[in-house]
């Protein structure tokens, strides 16, 4: 116990509680009580007097307990599609199963024990009943991604092991092999699958353009691999609407066969064209998943134009004019302002960087664009006029400004509908460098929304730092900040792809440059998903003033290729609705839409395709020798399945996994005790009762 006022204020504590009992019982002392009752009544007064004066030093109480934490064992499961097209899938969905089940139970003894699955995606499992959870049903195979997301989780936490359990098969993602250089923690491995090389022929890759123009021609490279199928023949096929497109017969002439095809077909149907190329089967070949692939082209009736008008030269221009470039449905030209182009009609999208500035013509181009009807993508920076940019009626204000600036990261903002961006993206924005945006208060309108809001320093506000507007009549976006160009290099520094970046303009001049639906009740959603890729879909309402309302139910149709029907209900938002279909199987799916408001039936129709998804399929021979040099590197061993029980001893042995003990100081202040007041109530309470029971005898 201690105190932050000098212990020498107990003396005349201890004399004001002596006087104040002595004064009532002893001096002049009370006839109606004996010797042994007086001194009894005092010592009660003097314990209360002092126990309440002493709450005048602010006395603490110093609380030290020990808290031991376990040795964290994270197990990562393969939960790929792969493990099932082995001789072994029987093991691996029953005996394999349990065997972990003990390993888990056994090991939750003396370790915190962990469960993670990973495909694509990984996932931790908090069931006990793992069957249920661990279906080998997922399309691809991420194990880099997995065991830095451990790392990333439980490092700090007593990580002490992991234990990969996996047929060392990757399809997406890093070398795991690059990923494990800075870890600190022994991976076991249980190599899975088969390392047997069988009789099999597949589609390997696929090269092609997934946009394509009207009435264009565009190439479709195949690239097919097959193995121990020498002296056999097939045939590859390229089909679309039930006609074949492209066919070649050929010979395999060695065990480990590759080949390369190349046909040139013809974009003569608007819309998303869906391609599906085959591999005629082999006799006695192994799995015949991988023989076959759906692709999907958007074939567009023409290019959009985009404008980019800056206020002078920075290297956020050429970073952006990148990124547009990237995707072949985009032709774009960048200008100075005073080179900018007399004709601007033509153009579907104007990018304006740091316009309008200090120079009034801005204001007066700016007009002639909005007279157009043209969308405007805005780009705030150091150099823009924040008093000519509120007078633009662009839905946004920003006030109360200053001749500063800030650093403001991005914060994906989840309750953006106006379009979808991926899981990827939506995880790295946190990671970009932030951007410089100008100091001041920003309000915008209701039909506003933001992508992403800023972060100041580890200060989550609501302040938006890509915004749009769903107007009726132009659509406006807004970017609250310079520095676009360091996004871009972040991007390649953290993934080797500009693809997150580039999805944000694209996304952005997509959302813009669209015509703009006047329907007072419309559908969002993407037009291909994969095969292990949720349906997400948004739908939103509007009344007569063309507000967006969101009183009424929104129900959903999803019709399959056979008729088979799948009925959804909306759920609501602030103001529009959202709906998560989960998982469909490959083809193509139509939906109709229904509600009714204000005495109107609304309906709205589309169509998607879901595209078959076989990478795991390609390869099934197991990567043993990926999993033996990850544990050698990391200074532990493999087992197979069949021992994984033998890792219970092995981690037991190990002398450098070992608990933590955290000592946890607390401090408390005696008045917020409640057992310390409920003892100065109680004695007070004693003698009160004593004076009265004796005084009474």
């Amino acid at each position: 116990m201690f105190t932050e006022y000098s212990l020498w204020l107990l003396i005349p504590i201890i004399i004001i509680s002596l006087l104040g009992s002595i004064l009532l019982y002893l001096y002049p002392k009370r006839a109606s009580y004996n010797n042994k009752q007086l001194i009894i009544l005092s010592s009660l007064r003097f314990i209360g007097l002092f126990l309440v004066l002493s709450l005048i030093i602010a006395p603490v109480i110093k609380h030290k307990e020990n808290i031991i934490q376990k040795p964290i064992i994270a197990i990562l499961q393969d939960n790929s599609s792969s493990l099932l097209l082995t001789k072994d899938s029987s093991f691996y969905k029953e005996n394999y199963i349990k065997k972990l089940e003990n390993v888990r139970d056994e090991l939750s003894e003396n370790y915190d024990v962990k469960i993670i699955s990973f495909g694509s995606n990984s996932k931790e499992i908090i069931s006990k009943n793992l069957k249920n959870e661990i279906t080998y049903n997922d399309f691809a195979t991420d194990i880099s991604d997995c065991i830095l997301k451990v790392n990333d989780k439980y490092s700090n936490s007593n990580l002490s092991s992991i234990i990969l359990c996996s047929d060392g098969i990757t399809n997406k993602g890093n070398n795991p092999l690059n990923s494990i250089k800075d870890l600190q923690v022994p991976i076991y491995t249980i190599a899975m699958g088969d390392t047997t090389i069988r009789k099999d022929l597949a589609i390997s890759e696929t090269r092609y353009n997934q946009i394509a123009y009207l009435n264009n021609k565009f190439p479709l490279e195949i690239i097919a691999l097959a193995q121990k199928a020498n002296a056999n023949s097939s045939i590859i096929r390229v089909k679309k609407d039930g006609r074949t497109l492209f066919e070649e017969k050929f010979n395999i002439d060695n065990d480990n066969f590759l080949k390369s095809f190349t046909s040139i077909l013809s974009a003569d149907k608007v819309g998303i064209q869906r391609y599906t190329i085959s591999l005629e089967i082999l006799k006695n070949e192994q799995t015949i998943e991988n023989n076959s692939r759906d692709i999907f082209v958007e074939v567009l009736d023409s290019r959009q134009k985009v404008l980019i008008i800056a206020a002078s030269a920075h290297p956020d221009i050429s970073a952006i004019k990148q990124s547009i470039e990237s995707n072949e449905n985009y032709e774009v030209n960048s200008y100075l302002f005073n080179q900018s182009p007399k004709e601007i009609k033509d153009y579907n999208i104007v990018i304006l960087h740091q316009l309008p500035s200090n120079n009034p013509e801005h204001v007066k181009e700016i007009n002639r664009i909005n007279e157009a009807g043209i969308p405007i993508l805005y780009i705030i920076g150091s150099q823009t006029n924040l008093s000519y940019f509120n007078s633009l009626s662009t839905g946004i204000n920003i006030s109360n400004t200053r001749v500063s600036s800030n650093e403001v990261s991005a914060s994906f903002n989840p309750n953006f509908t106006y379009f979808s961006i991926s899981k990827e993206t939506e995880n790295i924005l946190p990671m970009f460098p932030p951007l410089i945006s100008p100091f001041g208060n920003i309000t915008s309108s209701p039909i506003t929304q933001s992508l992403a809001n800023q972060k100041i320093g580890s200060i989550n506000t609501n302040y938006p730092l890509i915004a749009y507007s769903n107007n009726t009549n132009q659509r406006v976006g807004v970017i609250f900040g310079e520095g676009f160009w360091r996004w871009r290099l972040q991007n390649y520094l953290i993934n080797q792809t500009h693809n997150q970046t580039n999805e944000i303009i694209h996304k952005s001049i997509q959302y813009l440059a669209s015509k703009v639906d006047k329907s007072r009740f419309r559908v969002i959603c993407d037009n291909v998903f994969a095969e292990n890729q949720s349906i997400i879909m948004d739908a939103e309402l509007y009344n007569d003033s063309y507000e967006l309302v969101n009183e009424p139910e929104v129900n959903l149709t999803i019709s399959n290729e056979s008729g088979k029907k799948y009925p959804f209900t909306f759920s609501k938002t602030s103001n529009a609705y959202h709906l998560i279909c989960g998982i469909l199987p490959s083809g193509k799916y139509t939906y109709t839409a229904k509600t009714n408001y204000g005495g109107k039936v609304f309906t709205a129709n589309g169509v998607f395709h879901v595209s078959t998804q076989n990478t795991e399929a390609i390869s099934l021979v197991a990567d043993h020798n990926l999993l033996f040099n990850i544990s050698s590197l990391t200074s532990a061993k493999m087992l197979y399945p069949r021992d994984v029980e033998k890792i219970i001893d092995l981690l037991k042995k190990r002398t450098d996994i070992k608990p933590i003990i955290h000592q946890n100081i607390s401090h408390h202040k005696l008045i917020d005790l409640w057992w310390y007041l409920l003892i100065i109530v109680l004695i007070f309470s004693i003698e009160w009762f004593l004076r009265k029971y004796w005084g009474n005898l």
